[in-house]
């Protein structure tokens, strides 16, 4: 048999263990609790959750920036510090002084421009930025994957937002590869809403790996949101304080949670292939409640790993 011949026998193997409509009803009624979701691109299932609760932000305005002086170039914080015993508190307070005022203009300019590179270039950090951002403006995202590459399908992405006291997850699934399309297509959609994108090594992983599953589907998506990767933060407060700083680890130093029946991230690819194969449900579970817990993790963690200096590993209230 060529070459040829077995690709194409491959490619009969994927159509036909398409999940049908049968199939899709035993999806619903064993508990995974989605819905097919038909568009342009072809079908794929949605789970949907709603959840109340808060997200917490710093203050809004830019009014941390403000009282930071340290983005003069110039000043440190000795200078910082003489400069605010001699009355000197704010970016605006610094215009009338001789020396800085020039450079605290510069700064005025760049915050009332939202020029957030710009501000980072002179030491702006995450939590600083994030003060010119509604919670409404943030989107917790992970994905599961087949591989540690992108040049193999992703089939699992969640996204968790908040809206007026309560937090929207929703997990976009593919039940087959032929569905990882239609899943971006939807996911691409959503995306637009947001300004925001936090993630926990997402800047190395989930988004380039997004945006190389898009340009395989010929979608072309580029994350122009502001990116937000906590495990830098993670590693910034709590590296030697904590054993690691692998996700689960910092759920129980931090927020006193531990992870019961959870599923090895190493065993999510074959557990997938498998779920394909044979479309039953409980396979999914396990891997589902993983990436729920996930982003459900990154909104509490999100003020414990950014305010500044380490909180302390304590126990919190967990999600």
């Amino acid at each position: 048999m060529s070459l040829f011949d077995r690709l194409a026998r491959v490619r009969q193997a994927r159509s036909t263990a398409s999940p049908g409509g049968s199939r899709v009803r035993k999806l619903v009624q064993e508990g995974l609790g989605g819905r097919e979701v038909k568009t342009a691109w072809g079908s794929f299932y949605l789970i949907e959750i709603n959840r109340p609760g808060q997200l917490c932000l710093p203050r809004q305005g830019g009014a941390g920036l403000l009282e930071n002086l340290r983005l003069v170039r110039g000043i440190g914080p000795v200078t910082q510090q003489k400069l605010q015993e001699c009355g000197y508190r704010t970016l605006t307070d610094l215009c009338r002084h001789p020396r800085w005022q020039e450079e605290a203009h510069t700064c005025l300019k760049l915050i009332a421009r939202r020029d957030f590179e710009g501000l980072r270039r002179r030491g702006a950090g995450d939590w600083e930025i994030l003060e010119f951002f509604r919670p409404e403006d943030l989107v917790f995202l992970d994905i599961e994957t087949t591989g540690l590459w992108f040049s193999q399908p992703l089939f699992l992405v969640g996204i968790l937002y908040w809206r007026d006291g309560h937090f929207t997850l929703k997990q976009f699934l593919a039940r087959h590869y032929q569905e990882e399309r239609a899943l971006l297509a939807a996911l691409l959609s959503e995306l637009p809403s947001f300004k925001v994108v936090v993630t926990y090594n997402g800047k190395k992983f989930d988004i380039p790996y997004i945006e190389g599953r898009t340009v395989a589907h010929g979608l072309f998506y580029r994350f122009e949101q502001q990116q937000l990767d906590l495990l830098f933060h993670a590693r910034r407060c709590y590296r030697g304080l904590l054993p690691n700083c692998r996700l689960a680890t910092v759920e129980e130093g931090l927020l006193d949670l531990t992870r019961e029946d959870d599923i090895p991230g190493h065993l999510i690819p074959q557990v997938y292939h498998r779920f394909v194969q044979t479309q039953e449900p409980r396979l999914m579970k396990n891997i589902l409640a993983h990436n729920a817990q996930d982003l459900f993790s990154l909104a509490h963690l999100l003020p414990l790993v950014m305010d500044g200096e380490p909180a302390g590993v304590m126990g919190a209230s967990g999600p």
